[in-house]
């Protein structure tokens, strides 16, 4: 298949996007692993967070036309998911590390077309059931339920996933003429606010030194920098070129796990990873077949991500 010059664009985006994601979730696992909670990360993040989304207003959507909308509930409980998810996942990059950690999360797609059949009536036929038992034979595969120690961690990242199943299905309900704002500035604020209270409510907070204030700046750059690169890139290409890019990020979690920690993942989690990427990859081709579209958000990262 020959691609013209804004596919090949698109997908340079998406690769770069992608990998900026996971360079900044490298950071978080530096400040987890340094002793920071998961609500302390937040609430500095999202202050990060604020300024850049005031500084991008005039090129994401506005903040007037964002205030002006009429699905203020739906992104408020998007936000709330957003928090449980933000919660469980930098908890897993530090008690699973990045590699397994993404290949938990990747679980999200098939809960997000099951959930479209169960509740959009959307239909699914034979090539993507099949898909979706594959993936999670995949999960599986990686957990060996009754064959290895009941890991509470990765159970909660699969429930994480199916969280950011669901925030799909609102993103999707609140539909594509919303501005690129909203689905990243309610969610900051809402972040602020709860993770603050949890954050500063017994007067313990950990309050950043002089280099965690650059790893906060750096993973709120980078995050905010990969969320436009993949927006652009899905604007500028089909659904089913750029989205399997996604999974560039298991490589580079994996790469930093065995440069930086040591860490090599075992022969099983390779072999459900596989699995995973390519049912996931399969789900988006046949997802592109039926014209829809429900792999743009699968990570819930910077504040940009719009799912």
């Amino acid at each position: 298949m020959s691609l013209d010059i804004k596919e090949k664009k698109g997908i340079m985006l998406s690769l770069g996007g992608f990998s900026l994601f996971a360079i900044g979730d490298l950071f978080i696992k530096f400040l987890a692993d340094d002793g920071f909670k998961a609500v302390e990360i937040a609430f500095f993040l999202n202050m990060f967070y604020l300024p850049f989304l005031l500084l991008l207003s005039p090129i994401i959507g506005g903040i007037k036309a964002t205030l002006r909308t009429e699905n203020l509930w739906l992104h408020v409980l998007r936000s709330l998911l957003g928090v449980c998810i933000f919660v469980i996942n930098v908890t897993a990059f530090q008690k699973l590390g990045l590699s397994m950690a993404y290949t938990l999360i990747f679980a999200a797609p098939f809960f997000a077309t099951i959930l479209s059949f169960l509740v959009l009536k959307d239909k699914i036929h034979m090539h993507r059931w099949s898909a979706i038992i594959l993936g999670f034979v995949g999960v599986i595969v990686v957990l060996r339920p009754g064959s290895v120690p009941l890991d509470p961690i990765a159970y909660a990242v699969l429930f994480g996933a199916f969280l950011i199943a669901v925030n799909h299905l609102i993103v999707r309900k609140i539909g594509e003429d919303e501005p690129l704002m909203a689905f990243s500035l309610f969610g900051c604020i809402i972040g602020l606010q709860v993770f603050g209270v949890l954050n500063f409510w017994d007067g313990e907070s950990n309050i950043p030194s002089h280099s965690d204030w650059l790893y906060f700046f750096i993973i709120a750059l980078f995050h905010m920098a990969g969320g436009l690169m993949t927006a652009r890139a899905f604007s500028m290409a089909d659904t089913a070129i750029v989205a399997p890019f996604h999974y560039v990020q298991l490589l580079w979690g994996t790469g930093f796990g065995i440069v930086i920690f040591a860490t090599v993942p075992d022969i099983w989690t390779g072999l459900g990873a596989l699995i995973i990427v390519s049912s996931g990859v399969y789900l988006i081709y046949r997802e592109h077949v039926k014209k829809q579209n429900i792999t743009t958000g699968i990570t819930a990262h910077g504040a940009l991500d719009q799912d």
